[in-house]
């Protein structure tokens, strides 16, 4: 047995099972004793701490992870001879049927094991969760013929007298037994990642010579303990936290310190904060995760937010205050992102499995190299979209699940736009609580109704809701929900907006052989004051749209991205690939962002430009426009959009006409949205966007009415004092359903109603349901990936040859939207048949459709 293999990389490089089986057994030790997912643990089964008891027949558990290795199938793999097969078939498939389980039962001693998880069935239940630590619950099916021939069937009673030197209160000590579903669930996740660590050669480097079983466990627990360091899953706790100091020597706001000092209850808890966009939210969030970090609650962070542009800008953020918070020895910040490998200000290269640093971090980077590991980042600035993967049926879920449990989640940029995904965030918090877990959700625009969502408190009447304060602290502390003092607002954020509405939203030009008069009016509006040398920002629904009004933009006005010596001219949208999205956010960060000297903002540019975009400008991006130009939106949403607008202090900077922010938005020119309804489905569409991207048109009709009262009386909206009052009759249900008696709008609410409930069941539908145990058939997976937002996924698109895009970038592969293509007969991912260079990029043809990519981006022809 000694003999037997674990890894293997040639004759003298490889690992004993009895070795790889103490590392990872080790490594879950170490976990469970040293971070807080023993707490967390203990917690799903109200008790406050873990029983050494149960710490050590998890171990146990976590020592017969690999048992299926010690088959002779697997063995063979070594040599490349005789019949092989992978190591968890030949064990778990020793679970189906009474004959098969009675052997392995026999030979392994099991039955000691029974009263540990309630009876004999339950053992099977663990030990078959306990091997399904790939990723996904593994199926028991009905085994080969001399599967395990004797001789070999004995090899793994070994494993359990391994364990039984290795944990030894587990089999003499006395504690309940482990029946909890939540608590099989976390198990799985931690089990993951220990094994995950523990295979990791550069943690645990191969040694041949680790055979003897007592040598064994003593080498791992001294490779996991310093594992555990290594890679950042425990960090130091000494720290300033101090708001002045996060701050680097400002005054904190009343904001930052009231959630600094919010009681930290073990039960877990959870935050709403409520404030206006440049009120130093970001900063309190950190303040937070200081005191949390210092009382033992948490052991690390994720700032999770909605766009991969968003989490790239706020990583740089991130670092400079942990710089302040730790020291020189503080724990890396990662880029929680898909296709980026970044931690702290080093970039990383993939090649195949293997990650190449540009500089020496060593396993500082280790989270970082895969997004399965995300969450076990020390601290990670990412997308919801790897949080809200923790909770769905889908490849190392429980991973994820694990590494989130440590940390204090933040969300930033809450709203209550998607029933989906907020069905999906919930389920994620409510399980983060269950574990002791505390989590801050943030917003500037979320309505009453949808703060209650997370809350559980009820909604209160239309006037009531107004009423409520802002800023606003929600909290939920332990099982209780506080009253805790509201902070003021922080002064120097407050701006008058002028609401300038204008009829011209019509976007499309298609069947046309001119511009509409429309479109030629915005064009114009914003070409004005460009050349009054205005920084101009307009945001609009759609991509097409977007694109249509850029075609009418002078190019002199427009951003430029540089390319070659020369500039090219372009909008902001995203239908671009990868490496020319990151040109086009680098750009727009230069020519609108703070650009601080000598702590005073400043313009990169002289003279006025343009940004045409969509919305992956309006959201955590830190730019300053003297004019935004906008299509009609939900409140929530446009109040977002004005965050953009004059968000730096800019004095003497600005065009005399522009010193007074004012925000044209662009309307229907029909003065109600009712006569776009079809009063047979309910569904309209009155304009980009509206009716699809925001498919509630009584929000729309709701802002829209907002607006109109304020200009039809030219009284401007006062930020952020009113942001309580505009989205709340923008958005309370009171309001909503006073929308309209007429059948057309009736027959809208209840698509609408409709539509949301579908959203919710299709989430519910891919949710794990953690309450039940983890080989529950609803728990299975399926081999289709579920998605964390609605939507169709881009169609991936290989290039015969390699292209060079608008910007200069070689690309080899790109991503089409799916609307470009009939819903009922679209392609799946495959090879473009063609591809023609051209002076301003490239065209091809797949799926039967020709494509251009010029500065406009991906379009159909």
């Amino acid at each position: 047995m000694d003999t037997l293999w674990a890894k293997h990389d040639g004759p003298d490089e490889w690992h004993p099972l009895v070795a790889h089986s103490a590392d990872v057994a080790a490594t879950l030790e170490m976990l469970l004793k040293h971070t807080r997912l023993g707490a967390r643990m203990a917690c799903l089964m109200g008790r406050e701490k873990l029983k050494n008891v149960h710490v050590q027949r998890l171990c146990v558990l976590a020592a017969l992870h690999d048992a299926g290795k010690a088959n002779p199938w697997f063995q063979n793999r070594s040599s490349d001879q005789g019949r092989t097969c992978d190591h968890v078939t030949p064990v778990v498939h020793m679970l189906h049927g009474r004959e098969q389980w009675a052997r392995l039962a026999e030979t392994m001693a099991l039955e000691k094991l029974y009263h540990w998880f309630g009876d004999e069935w339950d053992t099977m239940d663990w030990l078959q969760l306990t091997w399904s630590h790939h990723g996904r619950p593994v199926a028991v099916e009905q085994p080969d013929k001399n599967l395990w021939p004797d001789d070999s069937l004995k090899r793994l009673s070994r494993f359990l007298d391994w364990a039984r030197r290795w944990y030894p209160d587990a089999f003499h000590g006395e504690a309940p037994p482990l029946t909890s579903p939540p608590v099989q669930h976390l198990f799985n996740g931690v089990l993951t990642l220990a094994d995950w660590m523990g295979s990791d050669t550069d943690l645990f480097e191969l040694d041949p010579n680790r055979t003897e079983p007592d040598a064994a466990i003593d080498k791992a627990r001294e490779l996991a303990t310093d594992a555990l360091d290594d890679v950042g899953l425990t960090v130091p706790r000494k720290i300033d936290g101090s708001l002045s100091n996060l701050l680097g020597g400002y005054e904190p706001y009343d904001i930052q310190e009231a959630i600094q000092s919010l009681p930290a209850s073990p039960e877990g808890t959870l935050t709403v904060l409520e404030s206006a966009t440049g009120s130093g939210k970001t900063e309190g969030a950190l303040g937070r995760y200081a005191r949390l970090l210092e009382k033992e609650r948490v052991d690390s962070m994720y700032f999770a937010v909605p766009t991969r542009a968003a989490a790239k800008q706020l990583h740089q953020r991130i670092e400079t205050i942990r710089d302040r918070m730790f020291g020189a020895d503080g724990p890396p910040v990662h880029l929680a992102v898909p296709g980026y490998l970044k931690v702290d200000d080093v970039e990383g290269t993939r090649f195949g499995w293997q990650v190449r640093w540009d500089e020496d971090i060593g396993p500082r980077g280790w989270a970082a190299e895969s997004s399965k590991r995300y969450t076990a980042s020390p601290i990670a600035v990412g997308t919801i979209d790897q949080v809200l993967m923790s909770t769905l049926k889908a490849s190392h879920a429980h991973l994820r699940l694990a590494g989130l449990a440590r940390s204090f989640l933040v969300v930033d940029e809450v709203h209550a736009s998607s029933a989906y995904m907020n069905e999906l965030l919930q389920q994620v918090l409510s399980l983060h609580h269950d574990m002791g877990g505390h989590s801050l959700l943030m917003s500037a625009t979320l309505g009453a109704e949808a703060r209650s969502d997370f809350t559980g408190e009820a909604v209160p009447e239309f006037d009531d809701a107004k009423a409520q304060e802002y800023p606003r602290l929600t909290h939920v502390n332990g099982s209780t929900l506080t009253d805790p003092d509201q902070p003021d607002a922080p002064g120097g954020n407050e701006k008058t907006v002028e609401i300038d509405l204008k009829g011209w939203m019509r976007a499309s030009t298609e069947g046309e052989d001119a511009p509409s008069q429309e479109l030629k009016s915005v064009a114009q509006r914003a070409q004005r004051a460009a050349s009054e040398g205005a920084h101009v920002l307009v945001i609009r629904n759609t991509v097409a749209a977007c694109q249509s009004l850029f075609d009418e933009i002078d190019d002199q006005y427009a951003l430029h991205v540089e390319r070659e010596g020369r500039t090219v001219a372009t909008p902001h949208h995203s239908r671009y690939c990868a490496a020319d999205r990151a040109c086009l956010d680098n750009r727009i960060k230069t020519a609108y962002g703070k650009n601080e000297e000598h702590g005073v903002p400043t313009r990169t540019l002289d003279h006025g430009v343009i940004t045409v975009a969509t919305q992956t400008v309006e959201q955590s991006l830190d730019i300053d426009a003297d004019l935004l130009i906008t299509d009609l939106c939900p409140m929530d949403v446009l109040l977002q959009r004005i965050g953009r607008l004059h968000r730096h202090n800019r004095e003497g900077q600005r065009p005399t006409a522009y010193d007074t922010p004012r925000c044209i938005v662009l309307t229907p020119s029909t003065p109600t949205l009712k006569a776009s309804i079809d009063p047979d489905s309910g569904k309209g569409y009155p304009g980009p966007g509206l009716g699809s991207v925001y498919p509630d048109l009584r929000m729309i009709e709701a802002t829209w009415t907002a607006l109109r009262t304020r200009a039809r009386s030219e009284t401007p909206l006062n930020i952020p004092d009113d942001n309580r009052t505009l989205v709340e009759e923008a958005t309370h249900p009171d309001q909503l359903s006073g929308i309209g008696t007429e059948e057309e709008w009736r027959q809208h609410a209840q698509t609408i109603r409709e539509s949301e409930r579908e959203d919710v069941f299709a989430a519910l539908n891919n949710l794990i349901d953690r309450s039940q145990p983890f080989l529950e058939k609803t728990n299975r997976f399926s081999d289709e990936r579920p998605k964390t937002r609605l939507g169709d996924e881009g169609i991936v698109v290989a290039l015969p040859d390699e292209m060079t895009t608008p910007f200069g970038h070689p690309v080899e592969e790109l991503t089409l939207s799916p609307y470009h293509f009939d819903r009922t007969d679209r392609p799946d991912n495959g090879e473009a048949s063609r591809t023609i260079p051209t002076d301003d990029g490239f065209a091809f043809t797949f799926g039967g459709e020709d494509f251009t990519y010029t500065a406009l981006g991906i379009q159909k022809q």
